[in-house]
């Protein structure tokens, strides 16, 4: 899957600044994993490499998340991302 520059957001974690997409999440499987907050809960797309792990806070544009599943996959990484209190 590739990122579409036009939608790139800086994401820092760890130290390190990242880029990546923000998707909302899809299907019945994420609703029935998430519960009852499924509805804030999004996906982001990281490029190959980047460096995030599940409970680690990520800083945005929009302000902070709490990370809370990581998938690293051949061409990039997703992870599944909540909205948290600064």
């Amino acid at each position: 899957m590739r990122l579409f520059q036009r939608h790139l957001m800086k994401v820092q974690a760890n130290g390190q600044v990242y880029y990546g997409c923000l998707r909302p999440l899809s299907g019945q499987w994420q609703v029935e994993r998430y519960g009852a907050f499924a509805q804030e809960v999004q996906r982001l797309l990281l490029p190959r490499g980047a460096r995030v792990r599940a409970g680690e806070k990520l800083e945005t544009d929009d302000g902070p998340y709490l990370c809370l599943a990581v998938r690293f996959l051949p061409g990039h990484v997703q992870a599944d991302i909540r909205r948290c209190m600064p």
